[in-house]
């Protein structure tokens, strides 16, 4: 009598994890379409240092199907020469212009689409992308701010 004990048991234990590895779903930001990311801006990132009064905010959203960045950029205190995105490897260090978001730019705003390649999603993903903002008296940056996943810092 214990044989068939023992087979109702082992089919019981089977039958629970059958149901509890079904009922397991896997969720998290890496599974989401949208990712939200952001970016304090200020002269404290700037390479080489500036000492600059200006800052900003940057928001972004990544569409990992279409490749797309949105991104919404104010800033003040700072009469801008240009606002580019940047990669930078290792992340601290200068990095070269992958797309020039706005020369001139009137205002204290500017918005936009980016579409990224494969090699550019990799970097934007491992926070090696940044914006840039230039002045005529900073043309290598007069404030700076690494483009992270929303709840993280640089």
């Amino acid at each position: 009598m214990k044989k068939p004990m023992n087979r109702f048991l082992l089919f019981l234990t089977a039958l629970l994890v059958t149901g509890m590895m079904s009922s397991c779903k896997e969720e998290g930001p890496h599974k989401d379409n949208i990712i939200k990311l952001s970016a304090t801006i200020n002269s404290q990132q700037t390479v080489p240092r500036v000492t600059a009064t200006g800052q900003g905010v940057g928001v972004f959203e990544y569409n990992k199907t279409t490749m797309e960045l949105k991104y919404n950029i104010t800033f003040q205190n700072i009469q801008p020469k240009f606002v580019t995105l940047n990669r930078a490897e290792p992340a601290w260090e200068a990095g070269p212009v992958l797309s020039t978001l706005a020369t001139n730019p009137t205002g204290t705003q500017v918005q936009g689409t980016f579409k990224l390649n494969a090699e550019q999603q990799t970097a934007l993903v491992i926070k090696q992308l940044y914006i840039n903002i230039t002045t005529e008296e900073n043309i290598y940056g007069a404030i700076r701010g690494q483009i992270v996943p929303d709840g993280q810092t640089f």
